[in-house]
């Protein structure tokens, strides 16, 4: 029997394995909310600059081209109006920040309570809480 008529497909796999491949769906569920601290700020993205980069308006009226660290680049899907946590750079037009958190859906209302004005000239839609299905709708 010569080599070549050897079989070189796969041998007894049955699959990726736990872990491996899509991710497994995660509800939203009640997280605490992170709030910024003193040398941190929120903004909105604007637009999605390619290259991990983005142009965010931030609760300070300055707009910053911001960019997804190393070790967040996996975790974060980071969209148009997202609502996201910056570290500032400390450069000399102070016009650039790596973007530290993205807020949830579910996160915006508490943050909403604390910081409504900031949000409010941001234009950030906040989600309504869910009518209860016994309520009339108005």
């Amino acid at each position: 029997m010569s080599p070549k008529s050897k079989s070189k497909g796969k041998k007894n796999k049955k699959g990726k394995g736990k872990g491996k491949g899509r991710g497994y769906f995660q509800p939203d569920f009640t997280r605490r909310t992170r709030y910024p601290n003193e040398h941190e700020v929120i903004g909105v993205v604007i637009r999605n600059l390619g290259a991990r980069r983005m142009e965010v308006l931030c609760t300070d009226k300055i707009k910053r081209t911001a960019r997804i660290p190393g070790r967040f680049r996996r975790g974060y899907r980071i969209g148009v109006n997202d609502v996201v946590l910056l570290e500032p750079w400390n450069d000399l037009k102070g016009n650039k920040a790596d973007i530290t958190y993205r807020y949830r859906q579910n996160e915006l209302r508490p943050l909403s309570r604390r910081y409504k004005r900031e949000l409010d000239d941001l234009e950030v839609e906040i989600p309504r809480a869910m009518p209860e299905e016994g309520a009339p709708d108005s």
